[in-house]
């Protein structure tokens, strides 16, 4: 065999090519496709991703396949970006640019929308670096610009790949021979604010050894500029809630002037509409002082001391103070609430600095070694509104900062307490009696002297790789031929370092507004009165710690068994372990949940480890018959041996069959068995505060529909006041904590795909290939907080199972004297094989190259047109969140909200229209993302809950579709010089407003927030 056939089949075997036998697997646009082979050619045998067998006919399952120009084209210098595009993923709310969430940071894919923890990330059909206990790929440290191709399988893949592969793999081919230097500058510019984006690489390599070896050395330097909401504007600049609003005052696109209508009537029936208002955090600069007793109760003495004070309309909201801290008055909303928006990243900055290293040498002409290197230093900055401690709090009804009148207040609330209470504040515990000159009130201030909290994410990360491929060639002419070994091993380390900022120690702040003897507080917070000295009393910064190490080694022997009638069957088979490690180490003042402003954790530390054997074999049955041009079946095994107790054994496997009718059109079929192992941080996770947006059924913002007496009977038996039922002082906030952790018993989640489709290469069209393929994907046991989460739990408790004893009821913790839901008392959710996931629908995809006999004047008179499309009908997202209420289904597709996540359209998928005349490339494309209904309306109606509210009754219930254009070009000056360029969202689109998306007031991961982008690069060759 020679050396260029030794290397050409050592990257076969070590990554993946393209597609065989120029079928398609799956369209997408800039995709390089190759007609149908005459039928005299003989077809070369190449490997797709989803087997480890070389085949002439087409991919087992369907494979989508982006090149390099398409990357090129769309702008993208982050990968994650171009993959959320793809219309069978689903934007990743946590990892991509616009997440702004601490811990974060990082970029990740999210594959039919079953989570980036459900896919796996291969380089080179490798796996590649975690960045911590979830033990998933940071895209941040892909080389988007080495990329010669990137393949995706959607559908499990664990009998090829091993564990993680439920919803499928994405497979970066880097390219990895390479001569000469080569240059790459590109620079994007967004319209509504010109913060740049710079990405430099600079990739050099060559030859040695006579042509025997090749080495690549590629350096990268990105840097994004930060964008706020406030420098956003728009949209992006209020914190929204939903509302009512006087008639024709707002639009859905922009809050509205808020509406009361008279008494005993709703919104609409007395004279308003439903809106968007402008809303925020009840936690406010001057300060909110609530959970206490209203104003006209039955305590003669603080009704008198309230008029006194000026609070004799007191209510459930509590008062605030003017700036001067004076005077008292009762708080509102929205007036009163603080804009979260203005502080808040929209898009956060990245610096990032990155290695790479490809090389590989043949030792003889049968044996060659490879080797990969990766370095990265990523730097990811989130910024948020100032901290905000809304708690039971102490004071001295002598508060020297106080008014006389108000110190009164203050005193008839210390006369007013019975028996003993206990305030915690983080690390410390006090208690008040009555008549001890202290009176427990709720205080909730944003710190805005503090400044914003910033969070600092430092990740580095180490990879290599190395190996060998070896042609064994003939065991005999009839038995075991063509054989080729391979092995390999491969180590990963990331260290992570996240340094958080303008934080308060709750233990401090309660200190600093208590008398120390005779010397007054240090913190006055009544007003705008909060001195240098209060600051530096209060403020801390924390600083966490995660280390994540991933090990693999590989052996495989891939050939030929035995020939038949119809060919030669094809197998691979081999073993591999992998052991995996992770440990989060968290800043002791964060880990005694002392520190306010981020969510706290407790230590994590874990490893898992596997041992493994597979196998996989392709059968040709039939061949060159009438109707038969081919007709092969494959199928895989693995039999895995984990160090988890709770895991054990597992087999996954795959079966399937290839049929090519004739040259024109071709049939494929797939069965497989996935698994996905709990991860370190869903087994061995410390408990982690999350903050999210989420509806409290027992307060005023539930659905009127939903305010039943059986749920308020569940209300009060959770600990809410009666008084207190479905009013806002039970859920002042539109976001509240919960705390989550792992579990060390978890079991390995289990999935079923089916696939079916066919390829289309008419001969009477020359240049069309045409894919459509169903898919179905079911999985069990799947790993997830209790309930499915904190929305679902809620959802279960007290709308569903209406049980206050049930353990979706227990999980929730109130506060004592308000009913909230907010710190110190949260749901506590921890992890389990709660529920299912099943999706289904299918893949749309098509190709047409043609030549016209037209051209651009001064380049050519001649040219050619490539029309590519790509697009997904979603037929079935449904959630089962707890496997113990089959009955009991979230169905999300054509969805949106705190139960189903970003959006899930119906149809997805897009268009791209090049046309080529000589050296230059001028492009379009079009993106399309369907309507989308609220969850709080689809959920329940589809569940055929009697409670499910109106449509009507909810405001702006539908996300209407959107058309994206995108414009680029690319021209080659000469073979050493090339420029490119374009602007994605030409038109200006602005994203849907909804109360419902996780930040910026839309869902910013799937929809453009940033207008017109302007991008452009050039390419020097030396």
């Amino acid at each position: 065999m020679s050396k260029s056939e030794i290397s050409r089949r050592g990257r076969l075997l070590t990554g993946t090519a393209i597609v065989a036998a120029g079928f398609v697997c799956s369209v997408l646009p800039a995709v390089a496709q190759t007609a149908a082979a005459p039928a005299d050619e003989v077809l070369e045998e190449v490997v797709v991703t989803g087997s480890r067998i070389p085949r002439a006919f087409s991919a087992p399952t369907p494979v989508s396949v982006v090149g390099e120009e398409e990357l090129k084209l769309s702008g993208n210098v982050n990968i994650e970006k171009m993959l959320a595009q793809l219309p069978q993923a689903v934007a990743s709310q946590l990892g991509s640019a616009t997440s702004n969430t601490v811990p974060g940071g990082f970029a990740d894919v999210n594959l039919r929308g079953f989570g980036a923890t459900r896919n796996l990330v291969l380089v080179n059909g490798r796996r590649f670096a975690i960045y911590g206990p979830e033990q998933v790929t940071d895209l941040n440290t892909i080389p988007s610009t080495l990329v010669s191709r990137t393949e995706i399988v959607t559908g499990g893949s664990s009998a090829v790949y091993g564990s993680d592969a439920i919803t499928g793999v994405v497979n970066f081919i880097m390219r990895d021979d390479f001569e000469g230097v080569e240059a790459r500058a590109q620079i994007n510019l967004d319209q509504p604010t010109t913060t740049p984006t710079y990405n430099v690489d600079i990739t050099a390599g060559g030859n040695f050894a006579n042509g025997r070896g090749n080495v690549v050395v590629a350096g990268n330097f990105l840097d994004r500029g930060a964008i706020t909401r406030g420098d956003r504007g728009s949209f992006a600049y209020d914190s929204l809630s939903d509302g009512c609003v006087v008639k024709g005052s707002g639009s859905a696109s922009s809050a509205g002037t808020p509406f009361t209508p008279a008494a005993g009537l709703g919104c609409v029936a007395g004279g308003g509409e439903l809106g968007f208002i402008r809303g925020g955090s009840g936690d406010i600069p001057n300060g909110r002082f609530s959970g206490l007793p209203s104003a006209g109760g039955s305590n003669a003495a603080l009704n008198a001391a309230y008029v006194a004070a000026g609070l004799g309309s007191l209510g459930s909201r509590g008062f605030t103070f003017n700036d001067a801290g004076t005077t008292a008055r009762p708080a509102v909303t929205p007036q009163d609430d603080f804009n979260l928006g203005p502080d808040n990243y929209l898009i956060q900055p990245q610096r990032r600095v990155m290695l790479n290293s490809f090389g590989h040498y043949d030792f003889t002409d049968k044996v060659r070694g490879f080797m990969e290197l990766h370095y990265s230093n990523n730097v990811v900055d989130a910024r948020l509104a100032p901290t905000n401690v809304g708690a039971p709090t102490l004071f001295n009804v002598n508060n020297p900062y106080l008014s006389p009148a108000m110190q009164e207040v203050f005193r008839q609330l210390d006369l007013a307490e019975t028996g003993t209470t206990t305030v915690p504040s983080g690390t410390a515990t006090r208690t008040t009696t009555r008549g001890d000159g202290l009176a427990v009130i709720t205080a909730g201030r944003r710190y805005v002297e503090v400044g914003p909290r910033r969070a600092t994410e430092r990740r580095n990360t180490y990879r290599g790789a190395w190996g060998f491929d070896w042609d064994l060639g003939n065991a005999s002419d009839e038995f075991l031929s063509d054989l080729n070994f391979n092995t390999y091993y491969t180590f990963a380390r990331t260290e992570n370092t996240l340094l958080l900022q303008n934080a308060i120690s709750r233990s401090r702040l309660q200190a600093a507004l208590l008398s120390n003897g005779t010397a007054a507080p240090v913190c006055n917070i009544f007003g705008a009165n909060i001195s240098e000295a209060c600051r530096t009393a209060i403020a801390i910064n924390a600083t966490n710690s995660t280390v994540a190490t991933q090990q693999t080694a590989q052996a495989s022997v891939t050939g030929k068994l035995f020939p038949l009638p119809a060919g030669d069957v094809g197998f691979s088979t081999g073993v591999e372990w992998r052991d995996t490690s992770a440990t989060f180490t968290p800043d002791s003042f964060l880990a005694s949940g002392d520190v306010a402003g981020f969510n706290p954790g407790l230590p994590t530390k874990g490893s898992t480890s596997v041992k493994e054997v597979f196998g996989e074999l392709n059968v040709p049955l039939l061949r060159d018959l009438a109707f038969v041009d081919a007709l092969e079946a494959n199928g895989a095994f693995r039999y895995s041996d984990y160090s988890l107790s709770g895991i054990g054994s597992v087999w996954t496997y795959s079966g399937g069959l290839d049929y090519r009718a004739s040259k024109d059109i071709a049939f494929r079929g797939q069965y497989q068995r996935a698994i996905r192992a709990p991860n370190v941080n869903e087994l061995f996770g410390g408990i982690n505060r999350v903050v999210s947006v989420a509806t409290d059924p027992c307060s005023s913002r539930a659905p009127t529909a939903q305010q039943t007496a059986a749920v308020r009977a569940v209300c009060a038996a959770t600990g809410v006041p009666t008084a207190n039922i479905f009013t806002a002082a039970v859920q002042p906030n539109t976001i509240f904590g919960a705390d989550f952790g792992g579990n060390p018993n978890l079991q390995e989640e289990v999935s079923d795909t089916y696939t079916f489709g066919t390829i289309l290469t008419p001969d009477f069209v020359p240049g069309l290939n045409i894919s459509v393929d169903y898919f179905k994907i079911k999985l069990d046991g799947a790993i997830s907080a209790l309930g499915g989460g904190l929305q679902n739990t809620l959802n279960l408790c007290y709308n569903v199972i209406q049980d206050a004893s049930s353990e979706f009821c227990r999980a929730i913790n109130r506060n004592p004297t308000t009913g909230e839901i907010n710190d110190p008392y949260v749901a506590k959710i921890l992890n389990a094989n709660t529920g299912k996931l099943q999706t289904s629908g299918i893949d749309f995809a098509a190709r047409y190259s043609f030549a016209a006999d037209f051209g651009f004047p001064g380049l050519s008179d001649v040219s050619s047109f490539d029309i590519s499309t790509s697009y997904t009908f979603l037929d079935d997202f449904t959630s089962t969140p707890v496997a113990a209420f089959p009955n009991i289904q979230n169905h999300c597709e054509g969805s949106f909200g705190p139960t189903c996540g970003q959006p899930l359209p119906i149809w997805r998928g897009s268009t791209r229209v090049s046309w080529n005349v000589d050296a230059l490339q001028l492009s379009v494309r079009h993106r399309y993302i369907g309507k989308v209904t609220t969850d709080r309306y689809i959920v329940p109606k589809r569940q055929g809950s009697a409670a499910t509210p109106a449509l009507d009754s909810i405001a702006y219930p539908t996300l209407k579709a959107q058309n994206y254009f995108d414009v680029s070009f690319n021209y080659d000056v000469n073979d050493s010089l090339q420029f490119f360029g374009g602007v994605n969202n030409a038109l200006n689109n602005k994203p849907p407003i909804t109360t419902q998306g996780p930040n910026s007031n839309t869902f910013s991961a799937t929809y453009d927030v940033l207008g017109p982008e302007f991008f452009l690069g050039a390419t020097v060759k030396f």
